[in-house]
């Protein structure tokens, strides 16, 4: 019968010295594009051809297209297309030529059943493989035989528990040398440009096939020309800080590296109707390529981590609003959680009972970017593990066709850098560890706690690794401050005092619904009322705000809210922890807020308990 031939003098040529096959694990050899090695028998490689085993097949060359073909050696040489994983209650576990993992039964294996279908059409190397290894009359060969093989190299392999399993299908994943490798579905891509089947795996993890996706492309790309693409972005939509558009465009280089980073940041964009926070996610999508999948505008936590399982990818979702039935409300709650652990080193791990009270297990790792209209309330814990940028109205143009012509061109070079934008992230993976102790070891000498530190950190690397070659200097490290400074002081509102804020964020971002079908935000009311400036389809942003228990007081500079159960103010926050009149307590941690003793005449004839929040605390400028 058929020797086991050792593989790992294959492999260390193929990846050199940052070569992830350690052991002498039989597993990473028995794909179909396994290589041949019998390094001891020079006579066979020599009847097989020159250099048939020593050299990695070409690009686009079959798997032992060097072998002689029709030779004795083709199938003596040719390793075993199926890795077999092992077995539990009766149910084997193994890797065929597609790359999938695949579970039968005994019963299934005896008898052959389905066994075929897993080596059809995967070439004739995999053909000749089992006429030689199962012969049966007619030059066939024999299904039983190849079932009881399979069985007979999973009980060899011993127990084998898929809920704990490290599985890994498409992303970016960090091997124990600390080296980020790209699976693209068929193919592994390291930073040095060199690539391998998914047979060449690590001993300690299952690399599992996929639908192929775009792999990165190593051609260089200049770092002025993603400057320029960085600047055009700014200018582009209506950024409310100096910094931002250097933040978000740090998360794209960050998120491109999928569950590499050992601190995986969050990003939430939020904005009014039209500030264009859907055309931004779609640009990320648009530079991300195939890596990210696409852009999802409704989801639920049980379908994200099934059709996400075991991939290292960042995740996009637009209109992540909060749900607007009460008894739904945790949907958005567990999506959230998840988010959380997928920011750690491990990703989120999450065991479920399945339909044969057998456990399920899935795993998700990557940075998730979401948008909304209406504020998010992220809890501390949330909180801390998210980049928080708000858009404003989108830069008016004298000339609009113009503008939209320059949105058209931005997302035509997106789309043509994609690939080259992951390959040069990919190649200065090398040095993220480096510059992520750097950066966050400035935070910390500034005033951040380790956490605020590794959130502002992920995102800032991210960015200079898509700008810069070369380790960071102090130069750069300078350069970075104000980011720093804005995301250190983001990550800070995460504390128990930061709940007012959210209160007050989510009633500034709340739309409310108006006549002939307009909708406004409660702060684009606000500043139409304070300025005494109409806005297109509100004819009386007062009134509008009145009817909801708002009430702006220009010469006082505030704003009054009314308190209570009941009232219209209250209803706002029907669908939040703030319900039945809890904002006005939740206010009050902010500081200038204050709740009068009696009642306020407001207007003529009503007279109304409220809580006073100051101009200040809107945002607005002193004046």
């Amino acid at each position: 019968m058929r020797k086991d031939i050792e593989t790992q003098a294959e492999q260390s040529h193929l990846l050199g010295d940052q070569s992830e096959i350690v052991g002498d694990d039989p597993i990473a050899t028995a794909f179909k594009n396994g290589r041949p090695v019998d390094m001891e028998n020079e006579d066979l490689l020599e009847e097989a051809g020159e250099g048939a085993a020593t050299r990695p097949p070409a690009q686009g060359e079959a798997p032992n297209a060097r072998i002689k073909p029709g030779s004795d050696v083709a199938s003596r040489l040719m390793v075993a297309p199926v890795v077999a994983l092992g077995h539990d209650s009766g149910n084997y576990y193994f890797i065929p030529p597609s790359g999938q993992l695949r579970k039968l039964s005994a019963e299934q294996l005896e008898g052959g059943r389905g066994v075929k279908a897993l080596f059809a059409g995967n070439g004739p190397d995999v053909e000749e493989w089992c006429r030689s290894e199962f012969p049966a009359r007619n030059n066939d060969w024999c299904h039983k035989q190849a079932g009881m093989w399979i069985i007979e190299k999973c009980n060899a392999k011993g127990v084998f528990d898929p809920s704990s399993a490290d599985l890994r299908s498409i992303g970016v994943w960090r091997d124990q040398d600390k080296c980020a490798v790209a699976h693209c579905g068929d193919m592994l891509f390291r930073p040095d440009g060199k690539s391998l089947s998914v047979a060449a795996h690590h001993a300690k993890h299952v690399t599992v096939g996929a639908r192929p996706i775009a792999a990165p492309d190593f051609d260089r790309l200049p770092f002025d020309s993603l400057n320029r693409l960085m600047h055009e972005i700014e200018r582009l939509w209506g950024w409310q800080r100096d910094v931002d558009a250097s933040i978000w465009f740090g998360w794209v280089a960050a998120a491109s590296l999928g569950g590499f980073p050992n601190w995986r940041t969050h990003l939430y964009v939020h904005g009014s109707r039209g500030s264009g926070k859907s055309k931004l996610i779609e640009l990320a999508d648009c530079l991300l390529g195939d890596l990210s999948g696409e852009v999802i505008n409704d989801a639920t936590e049980a379908g994200l981590r099934q059709s996400r399982n075991n991939q290292a990818r960042p995740l996009l979702i637009d209109e992540f609003e909060p749900d607007d039935n009460p008894r739904n409300s945790s949907r958005q709650d567990s999506m959230l959680a998840l988010f959380r652990r997928m920011s750690g080193e491990k990703g989120g791990r999450i065991s479920r009972g399945g339909s044969d009270h057998s456990a399920v297990s899935f795993r998700m790792l990557g940075s998730a970017y979401v948008t909304s209209i209406n504020h998010i309330h992220l809890e501390p814990q949330d909180r801390s593990r998210f980049a928080v940028l708000e858009l404003g109205s989108i830069p008016k143009h004298k000339d609009p066709m113009a503008a939209a012509g320059d949105l058209e061109r931005l997302f035509a070079q997106c789309a043509t850098y994609s690939q080259k934008f992951r390959g040069r992230l990919l190649q200065q993976s090398v040095r993220w560890d480096d510059t992520h102790k750097a950066i966050s070891a400035k935070a910390q000498s500034i005033g951040a706690d380790p956490r605020q530190a590794a959130t502002a950190a992920t995102i800032l690397t991210g960015l200079d690794l898509a700008l810069f070659d070369g380790q960071i200097d102090q130069l750069r490290l300078d350069d970075l401050q104000a980011a720093l400074e804005i995301l250190i002081s983001d990550s800070a509102e995460a504390d128990e005092g930061s709940e007012g804020r959210d209160v007050l964020d989510h009633l500034l971002s709340t739309s409310l619904s108006l006549d002939h079908g307009v909708k406004r935000t409660v702060r684009e009311l606000i500043c139409s009322d304070k300025d005494q400036e109409q806005i297109l389809g509100v004819d009386d942003a007062g009134g509008a705000l009145r009817r909801h228990g708002i009430f702006v007081d220009s010469k006082k500079r505030l704003v009054s809210l009314r308190t209570g159960r009941s009232t219209p103010t209250a209803k706002l926050y029907a669908d939040t922890k703030w319900r039945n009149g809890a904002h006005s307590s939740a206010l009050q941690k902010l500081e200038g807020v204050v709740r009068p003793k009696n009642s306020i005449r407001l207007a003529p004839n009503e007279q109304h308990r409220v809580v006073q929040v100051p101009f200040a605390c809107l945002g607005f400028a002193e004046g």
